[in-house]
Formats: C-alpha cells, sequence, structure tokens
C-alpha cells in the first residue's frame, strides 16, 4: 500500500482504540453475549429444538454451566459477510486466532493452540453436532464443514471442552446444523460473487412431519483467488435425517460429501509479500557459482509444478438420543472416507493419501436429588481408529513421477470421561470432572521410509467453581490438565521425512474469568496461565528446495493471556424511538506464549500468533430491515517470525464495511467491502528455529481490497 494512503488508516485505527479503552463503551462473541438485534429484526423466528440438534436457548443455558471460557455463534451473526471458512465465523469470538493460508484454509489456533501447523492443524478437537469430525491421526482439516450449513457453533476453549472429551491445548469446535425441525425456513437459496472472479451458491430445504424430518444444503463455489495460481473450485453437500420413534426417542442420520480443490500460490520473501502480495511464489534458484557460469534452478516454483491441495470427503454418521426420565442417553457411529492428492514442493513431491475412518460414542447424562438440590452428572466414551494408505510421488512440473515412499498409517483413540456438578448453596456449584485418554499412532513403511510406533496416555482431573452471582453474571474458576498426542503428519511431516517418535503434549492451566449482562451492557472475559511440557512445534529449516517444516517437542513453555468480549448498546431509548439500535462490538485478545528457561531458546517468545489482536464493530440496525456495519480488525505488532527472536512482521489494521436491507420477510440484498484501503500485509509463514534469511520464502500475504454482494431468499 503507498504510504500516502495511511494517514487516514491510522486516524480510525487510533480513534477506535481509544474509544475501545472506555470502560463504557467495550464486548464479543463469547457465551456472555447479549443475543444480538432480536429486539429489531422482529421478522427472526425462534424454532424449538429437538432431541438431537438443541435449540440455540437451549445450547446457551448448557453452556451456562460450565466454569470456563465458552464462545458461543449463531449463524446470523456472520451470514451477513462472505465467510469462506469456520475461521471467517469466529472473527468476534475472544481468544480465537484465524488467519488464512490459501482459499477455504484456516489456520485456525485457541490459546496457541498449533502455533503454525501446516494444512493440517493440531491443537482443536472439531465436531458436528458432538460426532467427530478431526481424524482419529489428531489432526483437523477445517474445509471439511461449510459455516453455511450451522445453526450456530459451541467453542470450547482448553480442558471446558470436556463434554466431548477434549483436553487439548485449544479444546474443541461443535458445529450444530439445521434439522427439518430447527431450520428457520423451509426454502432458502443465496447467491453471492464479487472480486476475483468469485461466485457462490447455496441452497437448503427443511421438511417435517410428525415422525420424520429431512434438511439438506448444497454450496457451491469458484474464485479466482487474490494471488496468481490461487484459485478455488468447491462443492460441498450435506443432509440429515431424522426419526422420532417417540416422544422420548429419536435418531439422525448424518450424510457429507465434499470435493475442495484449491490452488497453492506458494510463500514469498517478506519484502515480495508486503510490494507484490498478488504474485505467486517463484522458482528457487543458486549460482552462478563462478563469473559465467550456469544458474542452478532448484525448484521451479508453484506455478510450473502446479501446486495444489485436492481433498474428496465421504461421510455418514448416527446420532440416538433417548430420554429416560431425570436420565438422557446418547449414542451414535461414524464412517469417513477421504481421499488427498496434494502437490507441493520438489521436496516434499506429491502426496497422495486414502483413509478409512469408523468411530462410536456413547454419553448419558442426568440428575440426582442431593437434598433439596440437583446433582448432575455425565459419563461418555468414544473411540475412533483410521487406516490410511499415504503415499509420496515425485512432482514433476505438476505431473505424477516415480513412487518414492508408501506407508501404511495406522491411528486409534480411547477416551473416556465423568463429570459431576455438585450445588454448594448461594448461587456456587463445584464442577468435578476426570478424563483418561490413550492414543496410537503407527507407521508402517513399504517403501523409503522409516516405521515407528507411539503410544500414549494420560488421565486429566479438573476442578471448577461457578457462581451465579444474579441470574444475569457469573463467575468462574477452573484448573485442569491437558493431553494432546502428536498426530500422524507431525511424526512424519507428511512423507517428507522418515518417521520422529515425538512425545505427547501435556499441560496444567489455571483460569479465572466472568461474563454477564448489565442492561445495554454485556461482557465475557477470561483470564489464563497454562504450563506447558513437550509442546509441539512447527519449525522450518532451510534445504535444498527452500523451507522444509517439521514438527518437534519443547522442553517446557507457558502460555498465559487474556480475552476480553466486551458489546454496548448505544442510546438505546433515543434510538428506539426511531425504530434503530446501534450496538457496538469489541474483542480483545493478548497472548503472552514463550519458552521457559529452554536450553536453545531461553525465554524466548513464541513464533507464529500476534501478542495482541483488536477486532471491532460499530453496526447500526433498522426496524425497516436495513443495516449498516463498519469492522476493524487491528494487529498492532506482528509476531515473531523465527523462535530466536530475530524476524517480526509488522502489524497491520483492516477495515471493512457490511451493510444489507431485508426487503421483504423473503427477500435479503447485502454486501461487503473487506480491508477498504488494501493494506498491503502478511498473514501467515511456516515458523522457523533460528533468524530467517533476508530473502527466506515463508510469508504468505494477505488478500487486498476486495468486495463482495449477494441475495437470498427464505420462505
Amino acid at each position: 500500500m503507498p504510504r500516502t494512503a495511511r494517514s487516514p488508516q491510522r486516524i480510525l485505527t487510533i480513534a477506535a482504540w481509544l474509544l475501545a479503552l472506555c470502560p463504557s463503551l467495550a464486548l464479543a462473541q463469547g457465551l456472555g453475549q447479549r443475543e444480538r438485534y432480536e429486539e429489531v429484526l422482529v421478522t427472526a423466528t425462534r424454532v424449538p429444538g429437538s432431541l438431537t440438534a438443541p435449540s440455540p436457548e437451549a445450547a446457551r443455558g448448557t453452556l451456562e454451566r460450565i466454569p470456563g471460557g465458552i464462545g458461543f455463534v449463531e449463524a446470523e451473526t456472520y451470514l451477513d459477510d462472505f465467510a469462506q471458512s469456520i475461521g471467517d465465523a469466529l472473527l468476534f469470538t475472544p481468544g480465537v486466532f484465524a488467519d488464512t493460508s490459501a482459499q477455504r484454509e484456516n489456520r485456525i489456533s485457541v490459546r496457541g493452540s498449533g502455533l503454525n501447523s501446516s494444512f493440517e492443524r493440531r491443537g482443536i478437537t472439531l465436531l458436528r453436532d458432538g460426532i467427530p469430525i478431526t481424524r482419529a491421526s489428531g489432526l483437523t482439516e477445517f474445509q471439511e464443514v461449510d459455516p453455511l450449513s450451522a445453526r450456530y457453533i459451541e467453542v470450547y476453549k482448553g480442558a471446558n471442552g470436556l463434554r466431548y472429551g477434549g483436553a487439548s491445548l485449544g479444546g474443541a469446535i461443535n458445529i450444530v446444523t439445521p434439522t427439518g425441525r430447527t431450520a428457520t425456513a423451509a426454502r432458502h437459496g443465496r447467491l453471492e460473487g464479487g472480486s476475483f472472479e468469485t461466485v457462490r451458491g447455496n441452497a437448503g430445504f427443511a421438511h417435517a412431519e410428525e415422525r420424520f424430518d429431512v434438511y439438506a444444503t448444497a454450496t457451491g463455489l469458484h474464485s479466482d483467488g487474490s494471488r496468481e495460481h490461487s484459485g478455488v473450485d468447491s462443492a460441498y453437500g450435506f443432509a440429515n435425517i431424522g426419526y422420532r420413534i417417540s416422544e422420548d426417542v429419536e435418531t439422525r442420520v448424518y450424510l457429507t460429501a465434499l470435493s475442495d480443490n484449491f490452488e497453492l500460490a506458494g510463500s514469498l520473501a517478506r519484502d515480495d509479500a508486503l510490494d507484490n502480495p498478488r504474485a505467486a511464489g517463484h522458482a528457487v534458484t543458486a549460482g552462478p557459482f563462478f563469473p559465467g557460469g550456469p544458474v542452478t534452478v532448484l525448484d521451479p516454483g508453484p506455478v510450473a509444478d502446479d501446486w495444489d491441495r485436492n481433498l474428496d470427503v465421504l461421510r455418514i454418521a448416527n446420532r440416538t438420543v433417548a430420554r429416560l426420565g431425570t436420565t438422557t442417553l446418547a449414542g451414535g457411529a461414524w464412517y469417513a472416507w477421504r481421499g488427498l492428492d496434494h502437490a507441493i514442493t520438489r521436496f516434499a513431491g506429491i502426496i497422495d493419501q486414502s483413509e478409512h475412518e469408523v468411530g462410536a460414542f456413547v454419553d448419558v447424562t442426568g440428575t440426582l436429588a442431593l437434598g433439596t438440590r440437583p446433582l448432575r452428572w455425565t459419563l461418555g466414551t468414544y473411540g475412533n481408529a483410521a487406516s490410511n494408505d499415504a503415499r509420496t510421488w515425485r512432482n514433476d512440473f505438476g505431473t505424477r513421477g516415480s513412487l518414492r515412499t508408501r506407508s501404511d498409517q495406522d491411528a486409534a483413540n480411547h477416551h473416556a470421561y465423568g463429570q459431576a456438578e455438585l450445588p454448594l448453596g448461594g448461587g456456587l456449584v463445584a464442577v468435578l470432572g476426570l478424563q483418561y485418554q490413550y492414543a496410537v499412532r503407527d507407521n508402517d513403511a513399504i517403501l523409503n521410509d522409516v516405521s515407528g510406533r507411539v503410544t500414549s496416555s494420560q488421565l486429566s482431573p479438573r476442578f471448577g467453581l461457578l457462581w451465579d452471582v444474579d441470574a444475569d453474571a457469573q463467575v468462574f474458576f477452573n484448573v485442569n490438565r491437558g493431553f494432546e498426542p502428536p498426530g500422524t503428519a507431525d511424526l512424519t511431516a507428511g512423507g517428507a521425512l522418515p518417521f520422529t517418535p515425538l512425545k505427547a503434549q501435556r499441560a496444567t492451566t489455571i483460569e479465572v474469568g466472568t461474563r454477564g449482562r448489565r442492561a445495554a451492557l454485556a461482557w465475557d472475559i477470561a483470564l489464563y496461565r497454562s504450563w506447558i511440557d513437550k509442546e509441539l512445534l512447527d519449525f522450518g529449516a532451510p534445504g535444498a528446495f527452500g523451507f522444509v517444516s517439521f514438527t518437534d517437542n519443547a522442553e517446557a513453555t507457558i502460555h498465559q493471556g487474556l480475552e476480553a468480549g466486551l458489546d454496548v448498546t448505544l442510546l438505546p431509548d433515543r434510538l428506539a424511538a426511531r425504530g434503530l439500535r446501534l450496538t457496538w462490538r469489541h474483542v480483545m485478545t493478548w497472548n503472552d506464549f514463550r519458552f521457559d528457561d529452554d536450553p536453545v531458546f531461553g525465554n524466548n517468545d513464541l513464533a507464529g500468533v500476534p501478542p495482541w489482536l483488536y477486532v471491532n464493530e460499530l453496526r447500526l440496525d433498522a426496524m425497516r430491515g436495513w443495516y449498516l456495519g463498519v469492522n476493524l480488525r487491528w494487529v498492532p505488532s506482528g509476531p515473531w517470525v523465527d523462535f530466536a527472536n530475530t524476524t517480526d512482521t509488522p502489524g497491520y489494521e483492516l477495515l471493512g464495511i457490511t451493510a444489507g436491507w431485508q426487503c421483504t420477510r423473503s427477500v435479503k440484498v447485502f454486501g461487503s467491502v473487506e480491508n477498504v484501503f488494501d493494506k498491503h500485509y502478511i498473514a501467515n509463514f511456516t515458523t522457523n528455529a533460528n533468524q530467517v534469511r533476508e530473502n527466506g520464502r515463508v510469508f504468505t500475504p494477505g488478500q487486498g481490497i476486495a468486495a463482495f454482494a449477494g441475495v437470498s431468499v427464505s420462505f
């Protein structure tokens, strides 16, 4: 971006930051947040839930019994924007950092989880309707879920995800989908388009009878991308079919089909990423080694070698729920097939995988009378196993050359957990939990690789206190143990390196916070500190073909931070008289992640995530159906790129505008402009152990100015 354009942008940024510091004007999309615009959007319809898919109100009531940081996002809060991924949908959730490495592909980090893991993300368990989507290998492809198919999203930070067996640093994200009984419309359609030749269409329908209901949706996306060689073509289909056996028993089958294909533009040197962000990575050359000598091309680059990532998924799952008096029994199973064709550098080659996974779960909840007070309890278990035929081929200008490696990769997990909520009187509840996890990662080499097997387990206790100050405010405290085994790709660097027997990551976390609402103000605030042993970190090392990414254990690290969400409704009485509502939303996340007396890096900061992130939105809604919003994403200073703390990225400010109009009860038009000032910034990079060379190709530029518009129809 030219320097002459930065002055007004800086002024807007500073003004927004100063206003955010005023205690009466500050919030976010945590659980404590008020339901947004409910009083203004009179056309909104609240639909009761079902046994297999609770309503948002019922889900919120359950989450409010957790003594820890929780995020809760209803789909209506992000459908006004062009949200391609789950990361886009979580923009206003405190403690969540999401950036883009490729179209529809986010790096999502919660409390420093998976600081810079590659395409397969670690540290967060992803579920849909309470059924794990995260692979048995421990890693997640976030593009397996289309945000347009969600009813609401639950974010369980850290061990607060015990309900789903989650104990990793980042916790769990559960996507709850509409059903034939809970969808807000019987028919809906959506068409969007905009910058970079982007077109997306979505359609769906819902139908319910006395015992039977069905919901189905499909999304198609095409975009050329903001960079050369960064296009995407994606087709996603999802359906669920429910059958109510009786008033107290319901079963539901979920079907998913995905074909996600996107080109990879590669990484750039730091100055190239800032000066020419639309360019693709170029060839890596060396020499001449003497005057007049030849120039040796070491890697042709992403365009010549057609770097891409193509993922196909077929999935079927079942969830059955039965109410037996004061006890609720839930159980089910799933099967998934994933096919991956991933062309990358000459060093990594073309990654070719075919994986079959099966899993099953049982969860029982109930209530006992403890004198005059209810004691709630939960017992559950789930397990999954997968077999992956993993191959790598030589990448010869985008075509498969010789077979270089092949291995059979098996992974399995077993989880068992229990929890009791003990009322102590005076609005105080003690929560006691215990979880056991056992994981197996097995790599059986067939060709040119090193075999290996890793097993790990841990018994993780949890203790929490939840105080209901009154009907509208809570204070919470918890201490817990965390556990995260390495993923298969961590052990093999995606097939690029021999098997490395890594240790499981273990953590002890203390958390304190509060959430609630007072008149026009709502808040959700948490402060935490984690002591981590053997944290799984991603490193980059210079090689013959650029940087090679691999995973290793650190000895001891500390993660601590503040997650603050504050919302305020400005001038509520005066504006309501005019049929208006003005809401100011603020999210502030402070990250302090560092080594703890490491023998190599001392007490250096960990690379990968910025120390501060501030997101702001000022939005005006009208009773007549129109709205106008301005949002700001501010990273005051960029993160370190290397663990030696010698190279960082510049901070940035991104201003966006959203607007829309509910033309009729059935038709809505909407649009958005992203990065209004066309700020040049670095969105992502490969972390490195030592100082990054001046021309080190590890940086991914962010998207420039872009505009999108669309229309949705529901009836």
